[in-house]
């Protein structure tokens, strides 16, 4: 994994553990997905960004795509279905552990 696509991920769940549901979220997700829209060195996971903000916070997600220019490339992506573990597999994300870090920023102790 490239260190910008890594660095892009990273990002993006820190943005995930910083929502709080409030309307100037949206604005955050939007520039998140432009910003990402706009990389050109390597091609960002954007599906699946979007697969894990909708399994993780479904009502954003909406919001958000319904926000967007109705047949926008953005909102072409955001209509794609992608299963979410696949999504999480994709962006590195292969134990409970991780996606624990990824979503909470911390991981918990058995």
């Amino acid at each position: 994994m490239s260190a910008g696509r890594q660095e892009l991920i990273d990002e993006f769940f820190e943005m995930i553990r910083k929502l709080n549901r409030t309307g100037a979220d949206i604005l955050h997700v939007r520039d998140f997905f432009w910003k990402a829209s706009e990389i050109r060195t390597f091609v960002p996971p954007t599906v699946e960004f979007m697969t894990v903000l909708k399994h993780y916070n479904a009502v954003l997600f909406h919001e958000f795509k319904s926000s967007l220019v109705p047949n926008s490339s953005m909102s072409l992506l955001a209509s794609l279905h992608m299963e979410p573990g696949e999504a999480l597999i994709n962006l590195g994300i292969t134990s409970v552990e991780e996606l624990e870090l990824a979503v909470k920023g911390t991981r918990t102790t058995a």
